[in-house]
């Protein structure tokens, strides 16, 4: 009798998805890269500017300034620019940014071209470029949950960590590399070149709205009254 029967087993452990499995889907993929290009293009500037600044800038305190003025955006805009994302359409916002750090990246190319870089307005450039980084984290961080099903989500923000950790390598790397070999001008160029296809790329994506599925079956406040006792939407008096 006993053979008949099998013995209780404990039921089997799920099986955990891989930590990469979010790279699968072919929308975070593209997005996941596109941040990690945009975050080792902030940290290209800002080496090349501190950089930059040791040669004209009129004392040491101005190349300590240059950090302040790339991470003060983000203390003054944190807020703000977290609020933006949840009432304004994140991609364009988000391709937006992309277009602003290019643009940035352009004009600083330029300025240093024609001879005419100088110490405060370095710091104003590098200024505006965290003022696009500053806009650029609440969002990126917002859509995650739009392109990953839940199940993935865990993994997918733990790939957010490591693409910024690992641009805080590469950057400052390619910067250094750029900076021997070629000079500072051509750290922002390649800033400019990163960011303008990041921004085409953001273009190119077709966000799907997805409807709160709370929505659908929600009563407004003004008619609870009415569809509790309908049981439906259409007893709503418009």
């Amino acid at each position: 009798m006993d053979s008949e029967h099998p013995k209780n087993t404990p039921p089997a452990a799920p099986q955990r998805e891989s930590a990469f499995a979010p790279l699968r889907l072919p929308v975070f993929r593209m997005l996941w890269f596109t941040w990690l290009a945009a975050n080792t293009s902030m940290w290209m500037n800002d080496v090349a500017a501190a950089w930059l600044m040791t040669s004209i800038g009129p004392s040491p305190l101005w190349v300590a300034l240059v950090q302040t003025a790339s991470t003060l955006p983000v203390f003054v805009l944190g807020i703000p620019s977290g609020a933006l994302a949840d009432t304004v359409d994140r991609k364009r916002y988000f391709m937006i940014t992309q277009f602003w750090v290019a643009t940035i990246a352009t004009i600083l190319c330029v300025v240093i071209l024609m001879d005419a870089l100088t110490a405060p307005l370095l710091l104003a450039l590098t200024f505006a470029n965290g003022v696009g980084l500053a806009m650029r984290w609440p969002v990126f961080a917002a859509i995650i949950p739009e392109v990953v099903p839940r199940p993935h989500l865990p993994q997918a923000l733990a790939l957010n960590g490591i693409a910024m950790n690992a641009s805080r390598i590469i950057g400052p790397l390619l910067a250094g590399a750029l900076i021997a070999s070629a000079g500072s001008v051509y750290v922002f160029v390649l800033n400019a070149v990163l960011s303008i296809p990041a921004g085409i790329t953001i273009m190119r994506w077709r966000r799907v709205h997805r409807k709160a599925r709370w929505a659908a079956s929600r009563c407004p406040a003004r008619c609870a009254s009415a569809c509790s006792t309908s049981g439906n939407r259409a007893a709503c008096v418009r």
